[in-house]
């Protein structure tokens, strides 16, 4: 939102402002940049916080595309126009489209300098007439640029356009004289990359980095193993449990032992006992086999 003392002025797009970048403002006048999207409908909105009667012109690329009057005593009032009325129930609404580019050089000398703004002028007013019907209504004259010389452009593929017409709520019209003006407003519309390639607004975010080759992934819960122990175990769960465990390293003792023997050729083992001998050829005498220590 744009604010220059009592007046304040913004381009909203689906009920939401526009992010407006390098603001800057000089006396009664004020700019900034605006991020424009083809195809997009839009609103010029307006607030006021005075007493006095004011009124609203808006142009759109340098041309007068409506606008609106508080009358005096009002207070805080807010207003806006979203299209140009047809008729005193319908209108076609506002939206960015794509400039029309044509390298036929009678359009070379057309004066586009203003292509890419939205202008909101403000000024103190008196009302002459106020129409209580649809007699005075007139249509809008706001049209389209139609084709622009591709050298005279200027780095701008956006322009104003008009979509299709639908109904809108019955305006009344009124006539009034423009004494002195209080504030001006200038919107410079541009598709946001051209503004982030021109430094006016911040780069795109980027998005999350992806888990790094060889990173270890976090086990889930269900994968956890808990170490902890419960201070309700008792003496006796202790004494089973490494009662278990002794059964096992035995288990395994036996296993180890049974391998060893296996590997080694001229060993057998005899049924039902835990010794294990070597036979010895030519009628010597067994000797008791080294011993593994497992402990």
């Amino acid at each position: 939102m744009l604010t220059v003392g009592n007046f304040s002025a913004w381009v909203a797009v689906d009920d939401l402002p526009l992010q407006e970048y390098d603001i800057k403002i000089k006396d009664s006048e004020i700019t900034c940049w605006i991020p424009s999207e083809v195809g997009k409908n839009f609103t010029v909105k307006w607030e006021t916080r005075t007493n006095d009667c004011v009124v609203t012109d808006v142009y759109l690329d340098g041309k007068f595309a409506g606008g609106g009057i508080i009358e005096a005593g009002f207070g805080d009032s807010e207003d806006g126009i979203s299209g140009i009325y047809t008729s005193p129930t319908s209108q076609k609404p506002f939206l960015f489209s794509r400039l029309d580019l044509t390298d036929d050089d009678a359009y070379l000398d057309t004066n586009h300098t203003q292509i890419g703004e939205i202008k909101v002028l403000f000024f103190e007013g008196v009302i002459e007439v106020i129409e209580a019907d649809s007699v005075g209504f007139a249509p809008g004259s706001f049209k389209e640029l139609g084709k622009v010389h591709e050298r005279s452009k200027k780095a701008i593929d956006h322009q104003i356009g008009l979509g299709t017409e639908e109904q809108a709520p019955y305006q009344k019209t009124s006539r009034c004289r423009c004494l002195r003006t209080l504030a001006t407003m200038i919107f410079r519309y541009r598709p946001i990359d051209i503004l982030r390639a021109n430094g006016l607004a911040p780069p795109a975010p980027q998005p999350p980095a992806g888990s790094q080759v060889g990173e270890k992934r976090p086990a889930p819960p269900e994968d956890a193993i808990d170490l902890t122990m419960s201070d309700d175990e008792t003496d006796q769960d202790d004494e089973e449990e490494v009662a278990a465990l002794e059964a096992r390293l035995a288990a395994i003792r036996n296993k180890r032992r049974r391998m060893k023997v296996k590997s080694e050729p001229g060993v057998k083992t005899e049924p039902g006992s835990a010794s294990i001998r070597k036979e010895r050829k030519r009628g010597q005498v067994a000797q008791p086999s080294d011993v593994i220590d497992l402990t």
